[in-house]
């Protein structure tokens, strides 16, 4: 009985710490940081974005750069993705900056190389994959086990996946045999034991065999949710469960698709509301514009205005804009007046419009005009980079061009000068070469601002596989990195 007992308390003490050890995301000022169960902050907000914890890890993204933590809220796998999705059975799938799919493992090592140009989850055991516009299959590790000869394939549900062929849709399963001929015209994945299939404007519920359950009357398939998909009938839009049930009748012009909250934004009338999944009007129809803003808020334009909304409809910015822009690290630029500034978020004001101008941020910095000077801040507003320039560009590969009167030249990210601004053009950086103009002609320099090929040239092109296309004279031809002619 004894050991039984200290067995028990074991347990418990265990499943707390497990538990104590979960964390949870927080949002202040637009930045996400992480609380353990106790509400003690482990992670001050700093992220721009995080996803919910998976086999102990989340991904998270700091100035448009993603990798893991775990949870105790360390970086375990290096921030240097573009972008990646939960951990499945140990693994994960990742993409870069030129949008290549590859998977790593927990401790970051890439077991698939990034080289696909799509790699689905697992479902089924398997994973759908492109590359060079050929669909196939992986087992769950990554391994290739056979291309198919379809248009397309996407993810399996109910040990059927979707494919197209010839513009017509049918089903297949997880060995690449045709189980359902693709004979239609649209057609959703299997929603448990039913899918629903369109073909010569009329919809049929079909079981996993393609027999016809029973025909629905409605005329065009829409947008599929987990459990339920849109139709329409006569240009209207309505909505039905996984059974066939109809449980948004077809009375508006369009329904979006439903995000992880179960809502949507709809039109009718021309004008935009949001509805949830069972047909309740959340926010009525009387905006121009309505898209998702943050967790919770939706941006909505009115009568040339723009302003934050919750998801009552009732305004949470502080005033209506003449513009709001895309998120951008956690921030969007906001323009009242004719002056800029940022919303995080919620809504909020996190940093004033008093600018002529802003860019977007990228690597934790934005653009910004001042007394008609360009520089650089921070998300505290801090300045970075001097406020003293005629222009800046925004930051690409972490520099960006500077202008002072008519000459051009290069900063880098912690505002360096690493290009002096004498020339009269110049483009930026590939293949550490970066084309200048000075008195008329065209030359390069290298990444510490050296000329490495003399401006001789009319026109050039950027590197590309260590050569450059170049003019001189009325003949076009190619010199390697020191300006050395090269054959094609």
């Amino acid at each position: 009985m004894k050991n039984l007992i200290t067995a028990f308390l074991f347990l418990i003490a265990t499943s707390f710490f497990a538990q104590a050890q979960q964390l949870t995301p927080f949002n202040e000022k637009g930045l996400i940081g992480f609380k353990d169960i106790t509400g003690r902050v482990v992670v001050a907000p700093k992220y721009d974005y995080s996803s919910d914890f998976s086999e102990g890890l989340a991904l998270v993204e700091l100035n448009n750069t993603n990798g893991y933590i775990n949870n105790k809220g360390q970086e375990v796998i290096k921030l240097k993705y573009y972008g990646g999705y939960s951990f499945q059975n140990g693994l994960a799938v990742v993409y870069n900056y030129r949008l290549k799919y590859g998977i790593i493992d927990t401790k970051g090592n890439e077991i698939v190389p990034l080289k696909y140009d799509r790699i689905g989850g697992i479902s089924d055991g398997v994973r759908v994959f492109e590359l060079n516009k050929k669909f196939g299959l992986m087992d769950k590790n990554g391994k290739e086990l056979f291309i198919t000869p379809y248009d397309r394939i996407s993810g399996f549900a109910n040990g059927l996946a979707l494919i197209t062929q010839d513009k017509k849709m049918g089903y297949m399963d997880k060995f690449g045999k045709i189980v359902i001929p693709a004979v239609y015209d649209d057609a959703t994945f299997f929603l448990g034991a039913n899918a629903f299939v369109e073909k010569e404007s009329k919809i049929y519920m079909i079981d996993t065999k393609g027999n016809i359950i029973k025909a629905l009357p409605y005329d065009k398939l829409g947008f599929i949710g987990e459990k339920a998909v849109n139709v329409k009938l006569n240009g209207k839009t309505g909505r039905l469960n996984a059974s066939g049930k109809e449980i948004i009748p077809p009375v508006y012009d369009g329904i979006g698709r439903f995000n992880a909250n179960g809502q949507a934004t709809f039109t009718a009338n021309k004008k935009k509301g949001l509805i949830d999944l069972n047909g309740r009007i959340l926010i009525p129809a009387a905006y121009d514009e309505l898209s998702s803003f943050g967790r919770a808020r939706y941006q909505a334009a009115q009568d040339g205005k723009e302003m934050i909304l919750d998801t009552l409809g009732n305004q949470v910015s502080p005033n209506k804009y003449e513009k709001i822009g895309y998120d951008s690290e956690g921030l969007s630029l906001m323009v009242t007046n004719g002056k800029y500034g940022f919303l995080d978020r919620e809504g909020k004001e996190a940093i004033a419009p008093k600018y002529q101008f802003v860019g977007d941020f990228y690597y934790g910095m934005a653009r910004v005009k001042l007394n008609n000077l360009w520089g650089f801040i921070d998300k505290n507003e801090r300045v970075v980079i001097p406020i003293q320039y005629t222009f800046v560009t925004g930051m690409i590969l972490y520099h960006a061009k500077i202008r002072v009167g008519e000459k051009w030249g290069m900063i880098n990210d912690k505002g360096k000068v690493v290009i002096e601004p004498v020339y009269s053009d110049l483009g930026i950086f590939t293949e550490g070469r970066v084309k200048v103009k000075i008195d008329g002609k065209w030359g390069f320099l290298d990444e510490e601002g050296k000329l490495v090929v003399q401006n001789l040239y009319a026109e050039v092109e950027d590197f590309d596989e260590g050569r450059a296309i170049v003019t001189l004279g009325d003949k076009k031809i190619k010199i390697d990195k020191n300006g050395k002619q090269v054959e094609n």
